[in-house]
């Protein structure tokens, strides 16, 4: 039986080198995640991976309204998933590393079936698409264990406010 999962966020500070060169332009916010005791099934197959990854998107552009424009406000999910793009390679006889990308998200992760871990790495233009990512990404691979550092990708001269700059 599956007890409720652990999860331990860290949000780490990143200071540029140059102090006051630059004022903060937030890119992305990056979760590196570790995700510990998911099922084998979860994680040994391309197929299966990719598809998690898909629906992870899919999950966070509905949710965002994104699409394809038509103006209608109903954006079916065969034309977001048109929009999102994936690559994956199979390892033998199990393993996966696998990318998704739909412009406004990006996923890459590698898997290690055998021992139930997979290291993930999410990048969204907002902290909370980041976060619906990850809990997606929780849903589908069930792990018993997850560990996520924050990451604010960009650069700041005002080291003041939490993260370097806007969150």
């Amino acid at each position: 039986m599956r007890g409720e999962t652990l999860c331990q966020v860290e949000r780490m500070q990143l200071y540029p080198a140059q102090q006051g060169a630059f004022k903060r332009c937030i890119w992305w916010y990056h979760l590196i995640a570790e995700f510990w005791n998911s099922p084998f099934e979860a994680l040994a197959e391309a197929k299966s991976v990719e598809t998690s990854l898909k629906e992870a998107l899919l999950f966070t552009l509905k949710s965002n309204g994104n699409g394809n424009g038509n103006g209608n406000g109903k954006v079916k999910s065969q034309d977001l998933l048109n929009e999102i793009k994936a690559i994956s390679y199979q390892f033998q006889p199990f393993g996966v590393s696998a990318q998704v990308n739909s412009g406004t998200a990006q996923i890459y992760i590698h898997t290690w079936p055998e021992r139930g871990y997979s290291a993930i790495d999410i990048l969204a233009e907002t902290k909370e698409d980041a976060y619906k990512i990850l809990e997606k990404l929780q849903e589908k691979l069930k792990p018993q264990a997850v560990y996520v550092a924050e990451l604010v990708r960009g650069i700041s001269e005002d080291e003041n406010q939490e993260g370097g700059g806007e969150t």
